[in-house]
Order: structure tokens, then C-alpha cells, then sequence
């Protein structure tokens, strides 16, 4: 089980880590309406915000 818990953190964190590194490129929508662009960035925070509250339920889970 401790094997899947560790497995589980180490996709979730790796989504999350190119999420965030995606969301630092200021030409990440350059080819879309800058209204567009704006709405995908809403978006990304929001993907971002999910993934760091899964990974911080790994994390509570792996610490009991």
C-alpha cells in the first residue's frame, strides 16, 4: 500500500510541477485573443488549486 501512496504523490506532484511551471510562461496562449488567453489562464489557476489540494491530501494520508 505504502508502494501506491508513494506513486500516486509522485504523479500528482509531477502534474502539478509542469502545471505550475506552464502557468510562468508568459507566452503560454500567444496564439489566442488576449480575452481568450486571460479565461485559459482562469483555467490553469484552477487546475493548479485542484492539484495542489490532491497532492496535499496525499500528503496528510501519507503522514498517518
Amino acid at each position: 500500500m505504502q508502494e501506491i501512496k508513494e506513486r500516486a504523490s509522485d504523479k500528482i506532484y509531477s502534474t502539478y510541477l509542469c502545471l505550475m511551471r506552464e502557468s510562468l510562461d508568459p507566452n503560454l496562449f500567444w496564439g489566442i485573443e488576449k480575452d481568450r488567453a486571460k479565461e485559459l489562464m482562469v483555467a490553469q489557476n484552477r487546475e493548479i488549486e485542484v492539484y495542489s489540494y490532491i497532492l496535499s491530501l496525499i500528503e496528510k494520508d501519507n503522514k498517518l
